[in-house]
């Protein structure tokens, strides 16, 4: 069977891993625009968030909606120079050779892919070196990055006839009638029509999809007639720190008690420190950067490594067949109205993949989003769209909670938990009110001393609501840093001494400490030294952070690196609670919701809806992947010093204040409602508080 439409690497992966119709909207540009139209037509509603949450991607965002966010920048008008610079990628990125990957359009991502390799061929080189040594050859080395598609194509050829040349770099590959191609990152040449395929990641540990990008090779090269004889992911070590080489040092985790006079007051507050510096980055040690390993997951067994898988997914299944099936559905509009996702699922036991018949949630009927709806239910979108499908019913007011029989699932069990079921009440509650809110409903009388046990702590003074800005590098840029570590440049503190506070007036109501790195080097031991000082400038208290997870991580780190700081920074890791606890707590969620977070606990999502007084709009840098960005670019020495110094420092310390401003709006609107809810709520506090 001849395949109809071409089928890049990126077409096969969405297919197998994702979904059919993913593959399809993101296939070509034609595709992609008639996604978009098909949405304006009230066809099809679409739902194509990207998660980020692995240490390499840690964003509290939790995502981001290429279809939203290209065709935006495809269809906007009066473009802002980086966003031509975006649109002009985008393009672009539809005509690449191994096809449309989902992945957010920044120039950090660009830079590390870029970097990973440049290493990974260092790497490789020397390892070649190594064996021309030992074995007394004389080896060589091709890199194919100068060609074009069509040169590279015949040039591989010829040069994997030399057996002289063990080591390709982005040879390229046709087969299936030149409807499928690839580059591959490395290859070993072994003669005679034997190779070795090596994919290089930049990333922290094997994932799921890169069986499919190996896979495609494969699939490939074999059916352009060569025999490969192993199979393997490259990617970066978890353990490898910059400056020590291959550790792994653990941080215990247990709370201790920690003297507050002995330990903090007299080493740190009462006379000046100084952090050592990390000094000049060492060089990379190559052998400890790479994992090199034919293994499909960290802790596989021997036997479970690519070419045994791809092996015995060609005996279970007809792949000719397959990739026809691809192929056409990547030109057939029709798949859209398909009921499931069509995508398989890993089976290690038997050393194959099977289809996983699951309702697409992907791509559904037509509803208007802007309504309070079922797709708004936290990570329930899969069962949101069986319900759609199945029951009809896709809008809160849809959903008859009284019904019981109807509003289970296959097995009888109920489809909504107690918490999927406060959401449900109170978004139909705001929607018969006309949008009105009323407090009785965001909170649950029957946890409302759950709710008071949290807000107690924000009654022992004093408060200090911080928030981190982070960087990071895939190839570690400082001493005591690996991939991904998420460096700390910048800061901001809102302390609350007293109840008196108020966002709208916070230089007469609050105290606020601030600061940004403000050279090209590590900047973290400045930010040790200003941030113990500044924690503890109205004595011990309780630390506040939105989604503190994400702060504790960057203290662990920083108390694993630079432990002679152990006992404050471990303070603050030990007492910092979550200003999140109020919407999103560890098995008690949604202590109040407001109809308008629409199942989101983001803090860019509840302050504005609790309070949008306060906005990011006057800011030119105002989020935070933005300020990320620009911090690194600094230190990689792609802004100039200057330029930092007088335009845009200034920006970034207005952001990161900006982020602290917003946690005391959400403190202050929570304590609104509850006084709302209980005119006598302080007795109860103070009751508690007493009780401690």
């Amino acid at each position: 069977m001849e395949l109809v439409n071409n089928i890049s690497k990126e077409d096969f992966k969405k297919y197998f891993a994702e979904c059919n119709k993913l593959a399809w909207i993101f296939h070509s540009k034609e595709n992609f625009l008639k996604a978009i139209e098909l949405n304006k037509r009230a066809e099809y509603s679409f739902f194509t968030k990207v998660e980020l949450d692995d240490e390499e991607n840690f964003d509290t965002g939790k995502g981001f909606d290429p279809l939203s966010l290209y065709s935006a920048l495809l269809e906007k008008e009066n473009l802002t120079e980086d966003e031509e610079e975006q649109k002009k990628l985008i393009l672009e990125k539809f005509e690449e050779f191994d096809g449309f990957e989902m992945t957010p359009v920044s120039a950090e991502t660009i830079v590390d892919g870029n970097l990973v390799g440049d290493y990974a061929r260092q790497y490789f080189i020397e390892k070649l070196y190594q064996t021309n040594h030992a074995e007394k050859k004389n080896y060589k080395y091709f890199d194919f990055q100068q060609f074009g598609y069509k040169e590279a194509i015949s040039k591989t050829t010829e040069i994997l006839q030399d057996e002289n040349y063990k080591m390709l770099f982005e040879p390229s590959f046709v087969g299936f009638g030149s409807k499928l191609r690839t580059r591959c990152d490395i290859l070993i040449n072994k003669g005679n029509r034997r190779v070795e395929i090596i994919e290089v990641k930049g990333v922290t540990k094997p994932k799921k999809e890169h069986f499919y990008d190996l896979f495609y090779q494969y699939l490939v090269l074999t059916n352009a007639g060569y025999f490969v004889d192993d199979i393997k992911l490259c990617y970066l070590n978890p353990n490898y720190y910059r400056g020590l080489g291959e550790v792994e040092i653990e941080f215990d985790p247990e709370p201790r008690t920690i003297n507050y006079e002995t330990e903090i007051k007299v080493p740190f507050l009462d006379k000046e420190f100084k952090v050592e510096s990390t000094g000049e980055p060492d060089d990379i040690e190559l052998s400890s950067l790479f994992i090199v390993s034919n293994k499909v997951k960290e802790k596989a067994k021997p036997e479970e490594n690519y070419l045994n898988m791809f092996l015995q997914v060609l005996n279970d299944y007809d792949m000719n067949s397959i990739l026809y099936d691809i192929s056409s559905t990547l030109g057939d509009e029709s798949c859209l109205s398909k009921l499931s996702c069509g995508k398989y699922k890993f089976k290690y036991k038997d050393l194959t993949i099977i289809p996983e018949s699951k309702y697409c949630h992907h791509v559904v009927q037509y509803f208007d989003k802007t309504e309070l709806n079922l797709f708004n239910l936290p990570r329930s979108k899969p069962k949101a769209a069986k319900i759609w499908f199945q029951k009809s019913a896709v809008y809160m007011n849809d959903v008859d909670l009284d019904d019981q029989e109807k509003w289970v699932d296959d097995k009888g069990k109920p489809l909504f938990n107690e918490a999927a079921k406060k959401i449900i009440k109170t978004s139909q509650d705001y929607i018969n009110k006309n949008r009105q809110f009323d407090v009785r409903t965001a909170i649950d009388s029957d946890r409302y001393p759950m709710l008071i046990e949290v807000l107690k702590d924000y009654y022992k003074y004093p408060i200090y609501m911080y928030d981190f800005e982070t960087a990071k590098w895939a190839i570690p840029n400082f001493n005591r840093t690996k991939s991904y570590t998420q460096v700390p440049f910048q800061y901001s503190i809102h302390v609350i001494l007293d109840d008196k506070y108020d966002f709208k007036r916070p230089e007469e109501t609050m105290k606020h400490f601030n600061f940004i790195g403000e050279e090209i080097e590590d900047p973290r031991p400045k930010f040790i030294e200003k941030f113990i000082k500044d924690c503890f400038a109205y004595g011990p208290g309780y630390y506040v952070a939105y989604n503190k997870s994400f702060e504790r991580m960057v203290l662990k780190d920083l108390i694993k690196f630079f432990p002679e700081y152990e006992a404050p920074l471990r303070y603050i890791y030990q007492n910092t609670i979550d200003l999140m606890d109020f919407f999103a707590k560890p098995q008690n969620n949604w202590l109040i919701y407001h109809p308008e977070f629409r199942g989101s606990a983001s803090i860019k999502i509840t302050q504005p809806t609790l309070d949008n007084s306060l906005t990011y709009k006057d800011l030119r840098i105002n989020k935070g992947d933005k300020a990320s960005q620009t911090f690194r670019q600094f230190i990689d020495k792609a802004i100039d010093k200057n330029i930092w110094d007088n335009l845009i420092k200034s920006d970034m310390l207005a952001y990161c204040d900006r982020d602290t401003l917003a946690m005391i709006v959400v403190l202050q609107k929570v304590v609104e409602y509850v006084e709302k809810f209980d005119k006598d709520y302080l007795t109860k506090i103070n009751r508690k508080l007493k009780g401690d």
